[in-house]
């Protein structure tokens, strides 16, 4: 009894076969792996933080506890070497601070994209109109 190419422990396609059918299954199994992962695709900490919900706002909080450990740690080396005690502290403010600055960067490019400008009052007036006269 021989094994057939679709049992498992059977030898897979040999380089005998004219059709390339080995070379075949191997494109169309990237294709199938790269359109795969282009639909699964990992978003910037900007990109979550421009969508909202959840994950704009852990974004956010990221930002501002990675930013305020950063430059407490650099106030910290700053405190070592200069034989203060204060740096680390305003390290931390500052670093806090930026992350909320970032995240505010990241939220206001999303509004102007997504709104459109609005016009006030004076705007949405037709000069057109009769008996209206600008400044009048």
């Amino acid at each position: 009894m021989t094994a057939t190419p679709d049992q498992p422990g059977s030898p897979g396609p040999t380089d005998s076969d004219t059709d390339g059918s080995a070379a075949d299954r191997l494109r169309k199994a990237s294709h199938r792996y790269r359109d795969a992962a282009r639909g699964e695709t990992l978003q910037t900490a900007g990109e979550l933080v421009e969508e909202g919900g959840l994950g704009g706002g852990l974004a956010v909080l990221l930002y501002i506890v990675v930013g305020a450990v950063l430059w407490s740690l650099v106030g910290w080396f700053l405190d070592h070497l200069l034989g203060t005690r204060w740096i680390v502290i305003a390290g931390a403010v500052f670093g806090a601070s930026a992350g909320v600055y970032l995240g505010y960067l990241h939220m206001r490019d999303a509004l102007n994209r997504s709104q459109p400008p609005q016009k006030t009052t004076s705007e949405t007036r037709k000069s057109s109109e009769p008996g209206h006269r600008p400044g009048a």
